[in-house]
């Protein structure tokens, strides 16, 4: 496994997303996610999130799982403490980061694993209780140094000169190892400047978040506009078509009897009287009128009897291509001229040219449209 080299120094170092078992505590990153808008979400900031994911910066990947939960967080790293006063250093730790999370001075851990400098490494395993340190009590081995004092026996040999390499076994006290450490330690108010950069960090990244939702606002009205622009031009272009229609329509259209006449005669062809059928084939009263004004003059009447009549313009003078109602607007045809009309009356008389007075009641009167 490559060693990930850590210090004091380091406090806020972050190496990007780690891995862990997804829990209540962890969220999932989607398409469109950002540190910004998860922090609002949970609570949080961005850089707490950043720490607490071990995050280098702000830009996160679909498929990512992010903790949410810094106390959890936490509390799953105590978790690597064992019961005989170890820890096993993750990735992000510093001696001060650990110091902190068992309560004991980093230099006392530095003097219980006999370290030199404030360098540690991920997966080796730190003592970090007293109860654990024999270290400390082998320690003093160097009071076994008085060996130098005993070395008086030696003086017979010239070997007694070499001993001074045993005095230098207090290497321990010249390593200056807790001068460097004193040193770590102060440059430790580089800290301010690590959260100013966070600060920084977080302030770009939000601002890039705003940019990114600005973007996509215009981008989703654009996508309106061309919507309602296309909408607009379908509905022209019925509007169009149905003007074309009634131009047509109009334009076949003549003062004479017989230009109605052929006209109904026309709509009428290939039809079957079918009680509420409005089709090519079958139709009813006032499906067959409705159809006929359609084609005479282009015009949409309703589809009964009695509302086409309640629309129309009553007049005493008929004319052919006037509509013929009957019995309070219960049946309705289109009068020809000379008294003739052509109308759906019913299943055994069908659709066809007849008399006025062939239809059994009154007439309510001729109308125009």
């Amino acid at each position: 496994m490559k060693k990930t080299l850590l210090s004091v120094a380091t406090v806020t170092a972050l190496t990007g997303i780690a891995s862990h078992n997804i829990s209540a505590a962890e969220y999932t990153v989607l398409n469109g996610d950002t540190l910004w808008g998860l922090a609002n979400e949970s609570g949080t900031s961005v850089s707490t999130l950043k720490e607490v994911n071990e995050l280098s910066g702000d830009l996160i990947f679909p498929g990512d799982v992010i903790e949410l939960d810094a106390e959890e967080k936490a509390a799953e790293e105590v978790v690597e403490e064992t019961d005989n006063g170890t820890y096993l250093i993750q990735p992000g730790d510093t001696l001060f980061k650990i110091g902190q999370k068992f309560n004991v001075d980093y230099q006392q851990i530095m003097e219980w694993n006999n370290l030199s400098s404030d360098l540690i490494y991920a997966g080796k395993t730190l003592i970090v209780a007293a109860s654990a340190a024999p270290v400390v009590e082998e320690a003093p081995a160097v009071e076994e140094a008085p060996v130098v004092e005993e070395a008086p026996a030696v003086e017979e040999a010239p070997v007694v000169e070499e001993a001074p390499a045993v005095e230098e076994a207090p290497a321990v006290e010249e390593a200056p190892a807790v001068e460097e450490t004193v040193e770590t330690v102060q440059e430790q108010p580089s800290a301010p400047a690590a959260q100013n950069n966070n600060q920084q960090a977080q302030a770009a990244a939000e601002q890039r978040a705003a940019e990114q939702r600005a973007a996509e606002q215009r981008a989703a009205e654009q996508a309106e506009a061309e919507r309602q622009q296309r909408i607009e031009q379908r509905q022209a272009e019925q509007a169009a078509a149905e003007q074309r229609q009634a131009e047509q329509a109009q334009a076949q259209q003549v003062s004479t009897g017989g230009n109605a006449a052929a006209v109904a005669h026309s709509v009428a062809a290939g039809k079957s009287y079918v009680y509420g059928g409005n089709s090519a084939t079958a139709v009813d009263c006032s499906a067959f009128t409705q159809q006929f004004m359609k084609a005479y003059k282009g015009k949409s009447l309703p589809r009964t009897a009695a509302a086409q009549m309640s629309v129309g313009t009553q007049v005493s003078n008929p004319q052919p291509g006037d509509l013929v109602f009957f019995n309070g607007g219960s049946h309705v045809g289109v009068y020809i001229g000379n008294g003739q009309m052509v109308d759906a009356l019913n299943p055994s008389a069908g659709v066809g040219q007849r008399a006025v007075s062939y239809v059994h009641g009154t007439v309510d009167g001729y109308f125009r449209y």
